[in-house]
C-alpha cells in the first residue's frame, strides 16, 4: 500500500498551515473500552470527538473530529458550533456515549452512539442524521478531522488513498498512522493545510470540496471526506433518516491501522457496542458502595436533580448528630446514609473516569486528566503537564480505587509506585508513563503519599505477595533526611513549612514505623515515631500565627498559614516575612506569609493529627470560610488560597501564567470531610451534592469552576467549568472517596496511627530533632535534644555557663543522609543555653548554635 496517488497526485497548497492549538479542555465525556487489546481513548465536547489517544493514555494524536452539513441553498452549518448538544450515557457509569446535536436553525438533528472497539484500537461513530427541514437528500455531510500525532500539530502527514480497493484517508507522524473510513464510503476526499487549503474552508464556502487534494506533508492538516447519504430509512412517523458508521483507526503503520479499520466495520455495530457495554456493568459488579438504580438518564438531568433531592435527603439522614469517636461514627449506631440517585450515579463515573485514565501497558499508572487546561490557547509546546503521572494524583486516585472496591487495579499502582521509585527514595514531581521525570521539583507529600497508600492496601488485606517494604523504607529515609520543609508544595508554587505536607508526612512517619517493626526492624521504628512526634509538636510553631490582620479581621485568635518559611537559622518564621505569589502580575506577586491561608490546613484533621473541634482548627475553619468561600449557583465553593493566580483572568480570557484563581471542586470534598470528621455528616453530603452540581452534563467534574458573571461567549457559567482541566482525575477520586466515607459514617482515609497517637492520647514528644535543615532555637523543657547529620560527624557540647563539654560521634542509622546523636537535655531547668558544634570528619563546622530551653 503506498502513501501517495501516484501520477495523480496532488499536493495541498499553503503548508505548514496556521500555528496549531488544542480544543476546549470542558470535555463532556471521556471513555475507552476496558479490554487490554484496544489502547485507544477519546475525549468529547460541544458534541464532537476531541482528543484520541494511541498507544498510550499520554499520548494524545487528535485535536477534534466533527462533521460539516450544508445544503443547496447556501446553508452552512458546523457540528461543534451551531448545533445544541445533549449527552447520553449508554449505561449507569459506563463510558460511552449517545449524543442529540439539533441544529440551531433547526434544520436538522444528528445522533451519533461513540464508542471503542474492545478487540482492536478503533474508534466507532454511529451517525444517523434526521432532516427536519427538507430530506437527507437536500444536504450534504462532510467528516472533518485534524491530526495531531503525539502530541504536535505541526510535523503530520496526510494523504489520501485505498487499502485494497476501499477508499480511507491517512495520517502519520513518526511511528503513529491512522486511517478513516467510512462503512457507505465517501463522495469525495481531500486533505489540506489548516487555514489555508483545508476542506473545512472548501466547505464553507462552496458547500462542497472544490480542489480534491490527495497529500499534504509536514504541517498542521485536517482530513475531509463527503459522506454518502443516499441510503435512508424512515423511523415510523419520524423523518427519513440516514444512517452509517465511522472509523477512525491507529496503527504502527498505515497498513495496520486500515486493516484494523476494515476488520472492526465488518462486524455490526450493535455487537460491538454491547460488547463494550457488557464489560464496563462487568467492571461495576465490583464496584462497591451504593447501589444505583441502572436506569439511564441524561447527565443535565441528573445533575438537575441533584441540587433538588440533596436537600431533603440530607435533613433526613441518618447521621444527623451522630456521636462521633476515633475520627468516624460509632459502629453500633451506624446504618448507611441515603444517597440520592444522581450522587450514586456520578459515584459510578467517577469509577469509570479513575479506571479509564491508567495506561494499558504501564498498568497502574494514572495520568492527571485526558485533557488540556485552556486547549484553545496552548499550542505544541504547552502542553501544561495533565498527560503525566503526579504521585500525589495517582495515590489519591488509587486510593479511591480501595474505596471503589476495585483493589486489583489499586494494586498495580503499587507495583508502578516501587518501579518508578528514584535511587534516592523520592519520586519525580511528575513523570512519564516510563517513569522518566518531567519537572523536578522536590514535594514532600509525593514522597510519603506512596507510604499512605500501602498502608491502606495492607488494612484491605491486599498486600498478599506484594512486599513495599524497601520502597517504605527508602521513602521515609528521605522524609528523615530532607522533611519537614517541602521544596513545593501541593499546589507547586512555594516552599517552606506547609500544614497539608506536614500531615501527610507525619502520617507516613508513623505508617513506616509500624511497617519497621512487621520487617523487625525495631531501632528504624523508634526513629520514624521519634522524628514525627517531634514534628507533629511543631505544627504550630512553624505554621500556626496569632493577632494578625486576618486573625482581627476574622475576630479569631490565631489560624494556621499556608506556608510558612524557615529563615535562614531557625524554623520559626521571621515576623513579617514575605512569599512569593506564583501567577500573578508584577506587584502583586509576593504578600506577608501570615497574610496568606488555605485550606490545605484542614489536612491536619483529614489525617488525623489534630481534632476537628481543636480551637485552632475551628478559628482556621472560620477564617478559611471568610476568605475563601464564594457562594455559586451551583452551591459554596472554594478557593486553593487567597492571592491565588491560577485561573482565568478577570475578563475571562485564558490563563497565560497569570490570572486569577477560581474555586476547585475537590476542595468543597475536603471540607466535607472535616465536616464528617467533626460529625456533620449532613453538611458533608450537602457538600457532596454540591460537587454533583458541578460536574459537567456528561459527568465530568472541573479543575476549577468559574466565579463571576456568566459570559455566555467564553462558554463561563457561574458555578460550572472554567478553562482548566476537565475531567480531573484528583476531583473523582475526592467524590468517590467522601461517598465511601459519607456510606460508612467514617473518614475512609483516615489513618488510625496518627489519631491514636495525637488526638486520642495526645503523645508528647521526648526528642526535639534538629538538623542543618531544620534548626532550632528553643526546646521544651523536658525534652532531649537529637542533632542529625547527613554522615558521620562529631557533636560537641555545653550548658551555658558550665565549663565542661562532652562529645558525642553520631551513630549511622542505615538510612541515606541520616546520622544521629542524641544530647540528655530532659533534665535541663528553663533559661538554660545548650551551645553545641558540629564538625564534620574533615574537621569542618558551620560554627556554635545555640538552644534554650524554655
Amino acid at each position: 500500500m503506498s502513501e501517495a496517488a501516484g501520477s495523480a497526485a496532488r499536493p495541498a497548497t499553503g503548508g505548514p498551515g496556521t500555528e496549531p492549538r488544542w480544543t476546549s479542555s470542558a470535555k463532556s465525556g471521556v471513555g475507552t473500552a476496558l479490554d487490554s487489546r484496544s489502547r485507544i481513548w477519546f475525549t468529547i465536547s460541544h458534541g464532537i470527538v476531541d482528543e484520541v489517544y494511541y498507544p498510550r493514555v499520554d499520548q494524545a494524536n487528535t485535536r477534534d473530529f466533527g462533521l460539516l452539513v450544508t445544503g443547496a441553498d447556501g446553508f452552512f452549518s458546523e457540528e461543534k458550533r451551531d448545533t445544541e448538544s445533549t449527552v447520553h450515557l449508554l449505561g449507569a457509569g459506563v463510558p460511552g456515549y449517545r449524543l442529540m446535536n439539533r441544529c440551531r436553525s433547526r434544520r436538522y438533528e444528528i445522533e451519533k452512539t461513540i464508542i471503542t472497539d474492545p478487540e482492536r484500537s478503533v474508534l466507532l461513530q454511529r451517525v444517523r442524521f434526521r432532516a427536519l427541514v427538507g430530506a437527507p437528500a437536500d444536504y450534504r455531510m462532510f467528516v472533518l478531522l485534524a491530526p495531531h500525532i503525539g502530541n504536535q500539530g505541526y510535523g503530520n502527514d496526510g494523504w489520501v488513498d485505498s487499502y485494497k480497493g476501499i477508499p480511507m484517508l491517512f495520517a502519520r507522524r513518526s511511528d503513529v498512522s491512522l486511517a478513516l473510513m467510512c462503512d457507505v464510503g465517501w463522495n469525495a476526499s481531500s486533505v489540506g493545510y489548516v487555514g489555508v487549503s483545508d476542506g473545512w474552508r472548501q466547505v464553507r464556502a462552496a458547500g462542497c470540496l472544490t480542489d480534491l487534494y490527495t497529500e499534504a506533508r509536514d504541517g498542521n492538516i485536517a482530513l475531509t471526506a463527503e459522506v454518502q447519504l443516499g441510503a435512508q430509512r424512515r423511523e415510523g412517523d419520524e423523518a427519513a433518516v440516514s444512517e452509517f458508521v465511522v472509523a477512525l483507526a491507529f496503527g504502527g503503520g498505515p497498513a495496520e491501522a486500515a486493516q484494523r479499520a476494515r476488520m472492526t466495520l465488518s462486524s455490526q455495530f450493535g455487537r460491538i457496542e454491547a460488547s463494550y457495554i457488557r464489560n464496563w456493568v462487568r467492571f461495576h459488579e465490583h464496584t462497591h458502595g451504593p447501589a444505583t438504580s441502572g436506569q439511564s438518564a441524561t447527565m443535565e438531568e441528573s445533575r438537575r436533580r441533584a441540587s433538588r433531592d440533596l436537600a431533603a435527603h440530607a435533613h433526613a439522614s441518618t447521621h444527623a448528630n451522630r456521636p462521633v469517636k476515633n475520627g468516624k461514627a460509632e459502629r453500633r449506631k451506624h446504618s448507611p446514609i441515603e444517597m440520592p440517585e444522581s450522587v450514586v450515579d456520578l459515584y459510578r463515573m467517577s469509577a469509570a473516569v479513575l479506571a479509564i485514565h491508567e495506561d494499558k501497558s504501564a498498568s497502574g499508572a494514572v495520568i492527571a486528566s485526558l485533557s488540556i487546561p485552556w486547549g484553545h490557547s496552548k499550542g505544541d509546546h504547552e502542553l501544561g503537564g495533565y498527560h503525566l503521572v503526579w504521585p500525589r494524583d495517582l495515590v489519591n486516585s488509587a486510593g479511591a480505587l480501595i474505596a471503589l472496591g476495585h483493589v486489583v487495579m489499586a494494586r498495580r499502582t503499587l507495583r508502578y509506585l516501587l518501579s518508578t521509585q528514584e535511587a534516592d527514595g523520592r519520586w519525580a514531581q511528575n513523570l512519564w508513563l516510563d517513569g522518566t521525570p518531567y519537572w523536578n521539583g522536590v514535594q514532600m507529600d509525593e514522597i510519603a503519599f506512596p507510604i499512605f497508600f500501602a498502608e491502606l492496601l495492607h488494612r484491605a488485606d491486599q498486600l498478599a505477595d506484594l512486599d513495599p517494604w524497601s520502597m517504605i523504607r527508602n521513602a521515609a529515609g528521605f522524609l528523615v533526611a530532607h522533611g519537614p520543609v517541602t521544596g513545593q508544595d501541593r499546589w507547586e508554587e512555594n516552599g517552606g513549612y506547609s500544614p497539608f505536607s506536614l500531615a501527610v508526612q507525619i502520617s507516613a512517619l508513623l505508617i513506616a514505623a509500624d511497617f519497621a517493626e512487621r520487617a523487625k526492624a525495631p531501632e528504624l521504628a523508634a526513629l520514624f515515631r521519634a522524628t514525627a512526634d517531634s514534628w507533629n509538636e511543631s505544627i504550630e510553631r512553624w505554621t500556626y500565627v496569632r493577632d494578625t490582620r486576618l486573625a482581627r479581621e476574622c475576630k479569631v485568635e490565631g489560624y494556621y498559614v499556608r506556608i510558612a518559611p524557615p529563615d535562614v537559622d531557625d524554623a520559626q518564621p521571621a515576623s513579617g516575612g514575605r512569599i512569593p505569589i506564583k501567577n500573578r502580575p508584577m506587584g502583586e506577586h509576593e504578600a506577608p506569609y501570615d497574610d496568606i491561608v488555605s485550606v490545605d490546613a484542614l489536612a491536619l484533621v483529614r489525617f488525623g493529627l489534630r481534632d476537628p473541634h481543636d480551637p485552632r482548627i475551628v478559628n482556621t475553619v472560620k477564617v478559611i470560610d471568610a476568605k475563601l468561600r464564594v457562594l455559586t449557583e451551583t452551591g459554596p465553593a472554594w478557593y486553593r488560597y487567597n492571592h491565588d493566580g491560577y485561573g482565568e483572568k478577570a475578563d475571562g480570557l485564558p490563563f497565560d501564567v497569570t490570572g486569577v484563581g477560581r474555586p476547585w471542586p475537590l476542595l468543597a470534598g475536603e471540607r466535607a470531610h472535616y465536616e464528617l470528621a467533626a460529625g456533620r455528616p449532613d453538611v458533608a453530603l450537602q457538600l457532596l451534592g454540591v460537587m454533583r452540581a458541578q460536574a459537567s452534563d456528561g459527568g465530568m467534574l472541573p479543575e476549577q469552576v468559574w466565579d463571576g458573571a456568566d459570559l455566555p461567549k467564553l462558554e463561563l457559567f457561574n458555578g460550572r467549568a472554567t478553562g482548566g482541566a476537565m475531567p480531573l482525575v484528583w476531583a473523582h477520586a475526592e467524590y468517590a472517596k467522601l461517598v465511601r466515607s459519607l456510606h460508612d459514617g467514617r473518614v475512609f482515609d483516615m489513618p488510625q496511627q496518627t489519631y491514636e497517637r495525637f488526638v486520642r492520647t495526645r503523645r508528647v514528644a521526648e526528642l526535639a530533632v534538629w538538623a542543618p535543615h531544620n534548626r532550632w532555637r528553643t526546646l521544651r523543657a523536658g525534652a532531649g535534644l537529637r542533632v542529625q547529620t547527613t554522615a558521620r560527624a562529631t557533636v560537641t557540647w555545653a550548658v551555658a555557663g558550665e565549663t565542661a563539654q562532652q562529645e558525642v560521634i553520631t551513630r549511622d542509622t542505615t538510612l541515606a543522609q541520616v546520622w544521629i546523636a542524641d544530647i540528655p537535655t530532659a533534665t535541663l531547668a528553663p533559661g538554660a543555653v545548650i551551645r553545641f558544634a558540629v564538625r564534620a570528619a574533615d574537621g569542618s563546622s558551620d560554627g556554635v548554635h545555640e538552644i534554650t530551653v524554655k
